[in-house]
């Protein structure tokens, strides 16, 4: 990454240390300038950084400008709408002046903010050896798609003033061409202080460390589920049997039910006839032992 400068660059090392308190003199990790119609690539970096957590490996290293921190944050990024204003404002002029970095969100509108090369002037006037780093969001540098403010193309003379044969354009990252995973790590080398390569490397060894441990507890959690699985199939075996016990019994009290209910009514037949017999045996004519008359 090359950092645009509007004087030559000095050991960084005391007001621009990264540590994991204040960054030096700073108050914020960085300043993202743009265009307020490039809002979304805004919000999407400013969430980035602030929430990427930098490898353990490169924590505490010493990088370009101090010991590398664990967090990069926080990132200023105004939300208001300048369109209607004369000035840059003391509250923008005061978050210039605290940030240890200048992000420039480049594209076709911002090459034409009044606002953003004011912003970028003025960083790069009072902080001539902070980076300034650049993220492509649309255009193209140096076409008549120019991305590039006239500020952030050019270096600065001590009294803010272009210096047209100076150049100091940057190596930006260009989301139109790269992914926006590959950009956010540019940036966030650029602001640590070490190669990209370096960053990249650690980062992909990381995501590589995280998914062999999502995979180790995948196979724990699927080992888990199979275990649950032959438990659960043992106790529906155990179950179904129960349940065709459960049948049987219930076959068999309603055979003895009916069984009951048959001898029942059988005994109730025999003594309604016991009873009938009787009754007949009542009713008929009572004989006797004296012999009819001659």
């Amino acid at each position: 990454m090359v950092y645009p400068k509007s004087g030559s660059r000095t050991d960084l090392k005391g007001d621009f240390a990264l540590d994991d308190g204040e960054v030096g003199a700073a108050r914020y990790r960085a300043f993202i300038s743009y265009c307020h119609r490039d809002d979304k690539v805004a919000r999407w970096l400013h969430g980035a950084i602030e929430a990427y957590r930098v490898p353990k490996a490169l924590v505490g290293h010493q990088g370009e400008f101090g010991p590398v921190p664990r967090r990069l944050g926080p990132v200023f990024r105004d939300e208001e709408e300048l369109a209607g204003a004369a000035e840059l404002g003391p509250k923008l002029e005061e978050a210039l002046r605290a940030s240890a970095a200048l992000i420039v969100i480049c594209s076709t509108q911002a090459a034409k903010s009044l606002w953003v090369d004011r912003e970028i002037r003025l960083f790069k006037t009072i902080h001539p050896d902070r980076p300034v780093l650049a993220v492509i969001a649309n255009g193209v540098p140096d076409s008549d798609r120019e991305c590039f403010p006239p500020s952030l193309k050019f270096a600065l003379s001590p009294d803010g003033d272009l210096v047209e044969d100076a150049g100091a354009e940057p190596l930006a990252p260009d989301l139109q061409k790269h992914d926006r995973d590959s950009v956010k790590l540019k940036l966030i080398a650029g602001l640590l202080g070490v190669g990209y390569n370096d960053l990249a490397r650690r980062d992909l060894r990381r995501a590589r460390r995280n998914m062999a441990l999502l995979g180790t507890l995948a196979t724990s959690v699927i080992a888990a589920l199979a275990v649950l699985a032959v438990t659960a199939i043992s106790y529906a075996k155990v179950a179904v049997h129960q349940r065709h016990l459960a049948e049987k019994a219930q076959a068999a009290a309603e055979r003895n039910a009916e069984e009951a209910e048959r001898r029942a009514w059988l005994a109730q037949t025999a003594a309604e006839e016991i009873r009938r017999q009787a009754d007949l045996l009542s009713k008929a004519p009572k004989q006797t032992d004296c012999a009819p008359p001659h």
